[in-house]
């Protein structure tokens, strides 16, 4: 996996696991935390990306389809390296209300190399199953989803590819906090993820200066960021993803189609 595809995305559970015999967390915690869409139609989002704050990454789109099915949306990240050879895309089909996934699947190409790998989720409660495919080479296991308790009788799960809408359509209020439970294709996992509201800053981008709030994002090993516009529809205007560096996404504003 290069260094680019293991940077690019928002994946909060420590690269390398790939499904693995890991269960992720054991206790189970799945808060609804996803009030309702913010966006009222079709997007196209452009965002560069910089290397630790500063130098040049490469390049993302955040493409929103409302109504892609009856009832269904479609979340997709397209990001690329340009004018290099890599692509590291995310799409996640899911419920247009409340974001609960019914398929993902994330795809990273190395064009020099002529590899493709991919991994794969398909919902099917009260569990998920995964594919990873390298060039052909197939994996699979499967993972248990919440499931409704007399604690909890309407449980959720969230897929990791969604998480850049997801956060937009959280409580936008200091102080907020909720833990939920998240699905990686990519690792093979399913873990806990809590979401705190830290405030609100103005940001700068190439889109302009924005009123935001500063959401983390936190698993047992993992932080990272996202700069959620106060003002409706929510947009990201900031993110930060660590990996093997820390990567900016910066809102530069709308993307020709």
């Amino acid at each position: 996996m290069n260094r680019f595809s293991r940077t690019i995305a928002l994946t909060v559970a420590a690269a390398g696991l790939l499904l693995t015999a890991c269960t992720g967390s054991e206790e189970v915690a799945a808060e609804r935390v996803f009030l309702g869409p913010p966006w009222t139609g079709p997007e196209r989002l452009a965002y560069d990306l910089l290397a630790s704050g500063r130098e040049p990454y490469g390049r993302c789109e955040l493409v929103t389809e409302p109504e892609f099915e009856p009832g269904k949306v479609r979340l997709s990240r397209l990001c690329s390296d340009e004018p290099g050879p890599h692509r590291d895309d995310g799409i996640v089909v899911a419920d247009a209300q409340t974001l609960e996934p019914l398929t993902s699947q994330r795809v990273q190409t190395d064009a020099e190399e002529n590899r493709r790998l991919s991994f794969t989720a398909t919902y099917e409660p009260p569990v998920v199953n995964f594919e990873a495919d390298d060039n052909g080479k197939l994996r699979r296991t499967s993972r248990d989803l919440p499931e409704p308790t007399e604690e909890n009788a309407d449980p959720a799960f969230y897929d990791d590819e969604s998480l850049l809408w997801l956060v937009r359509g959280i409580e936008l209020r200091t102080g907020y906090k909720a833990t939920f439970r998240n699905v990686s294709a990519a690792t093979g996992a399913v873990f806990n993820v809590t979401l705190t509201a830290q405030g609100e800053e103005e940001v700068e981008v190439p889109a302009g200066t924005f009123r935001t709030m500063k959401i983390r994002i936190e698993t047992s090993t993992i932080t990272q960021f996202a700069w959620v516009e106060l003002e409706a529809p929510h947009r990201i205007i900031k993110a930060r993803i660590h990996g093997l560096q820390d990567v900016d996404y910066l809102l530069v504003g709308e993307a020709e189609p």
